[in-house]
């Protein structure tokens, strides 16, 4: 038996069915033909005992016999695949071996080379992966730092709160970008007796709208060149500035962005205020009245935007406890509720009615947590800038 044994191992490396055929042939045709050949020489009846014993220990020795062969030629080979399935099922791509020499015909070992090469082929595409997450972690840790310091700069253009909190001590600023940085910006500058304030939307959100906002500032400056009074006169040198800047117009002009504003001088000691709009309104409490005051219906610099456009001054004067209100249209426009509508200019209305005995900051307060609870589950569509004071 153990001749036997050491025959079918060395026979491993065969195809199953040429391993079956030998062991077959040996077991049931060589062995015993040559033993009744060698007994018949010898006795009749010798020979008859010896087949009736064989025939014996033939059906005695099947079972077992049939599931050492099946061990031997078929289910090593399963043990060894399923060794290789529970490598790879751990991700131990590196231990799974590749059988030596030609396996063509052979289907266990063919089985067993495909699968070799299959961990492989993961064990490789996984190292390419996490070498590209290594890659795009770098990145977007770049991209997150520039971000950071963009954000600084674009701050760092912005007005100076404390002067503006000296002559306007009732106010409140809400200034909330989608991103990092954006598109919306506030104004203030002092002119004269009085001083200007504005809020700006520039086109797009994120990097675009951000480089809009510095481009804008600095043109903001050349704007103010004999130091007007007038804020209808600042939106008509910037439609032009803008369009020059960005070479809007001409025809076969690249880009087609821009700005609209609300922008309002204010003479503290009298009480007049000059408003003029470019596609923004003016929004003015007194008492129990809420009013709208639209804006001119056109956009600062676009190509579409008419070169020597020539913007309107609204002239008021304010009663002590005025309030007035400036904001971009990313408050309105922010869908949500129950069923998904824009926030809507009435709904911000009825708020600032609603709420005006309310302290300044703390109806900006009560303003971004209306809007936060309206927005809900919803996307943030654009930047928000609501700029509110009330005139004493």
């Amino acid at each position: 038996m153990s001749f036997m044994i050491g025959l079918v191992d060395s026979l491993l490396n065969w195809s199953v069915e040429r391993k079956m055929v030998v062991l077959l042939l040996l077991g049931i045709v060589l062995f015993p033909l040559t033993t009744l050949l060698i007994l018949q020489s010898q006795g009749a009846q010798l020979a008859t005992n010896f087949l009736v014993g064989l025939l014996a220990v033939a059906i005695i020795t099947l079972v077992p016999f049939a599931k050492m062969i099946s061990h031997l030629v078929a289910l090593r080979s399963i043990k060894e695949l399923n060794d290789q399935c529970k490598l790879l099922k751990r991700g131990d791509y590196a231990h799974v071996d590749l059988p030596a020499g030609d396996d063509e015909g052979h289907d266990f070992l063919t089985l067993k080379r495909n699968m070799h090469w299959m961990g492989y082929t993961i064990a490789t595409r996984e190292q390419r992966l996490q070498s590209a997450m290594k890659d795009l972690a770098v990145a977007q840790r770049q991209i997150g730092e520039s971000l950071d310091y963009a954000s600084l700069i674009q701050t760092s253009f912005l007005p100076d709160r404390e002067a503006f909190s000296e002559l306007l001590p009732e106010h409140f600023l809400i200034w909330s970008q989608r991103d990092k940085v954006g598109g919306d910006s506030y104004w203030f500058k002092q002119s004269g007796d009085g001083f200007f304030l504005g809020v700006i939307d520039c086109t797009g959100h994120g990097v675009p709208g951000a480089f809009m906002t510095l481009i804008v500032h600095s043109l903001l400056e050349e704007a103010m060149d004999g130091d007007p009074e007038s804020p209808a006169i600042i939106l008509s040198r910037m439609n032009q500035l803008i369009k020059d800047a960005l070479k809007q117009h001409k025809k076969g002009a690249m880009s087609d962005d821009g700005m609209d504003c609300t922008l309002c001088h204010l003479d503290p000691k009298t009480g007049k205020l000059l408003f003029a709009g470019a596609n923004n309104p003016l929004f003015i409490v007194e008492k129990d009245e809420v009013r709208s005051i639209k804006g001119d219906r056109c956009g600062l610099g676009y190509i579409r935007s008419p070169r020597d456009f020539s913007f309107t001054d609204v002239e008021m004067s304010l009663a002590p406890g005025t309030r007035v209100y400036m904001a971009t249209d990313g408050i309105v426009d922010q869908v949500g509720g129950d069923k998904g509508f824009p926030f809507g200019k009435r709904r911000f209305m009825d708020f600032i009615k609603q709420t005006r005995q309310l302290p300044m900051e703390q109806q900006g307060s009560a303003l971004m947590r209306l809007f936060a609870d309206y927005q809900g589950e919803q996307t943030r569509r654009d930047d928000v800038t609501v700029l509110g004071f009330e005139y004493r």
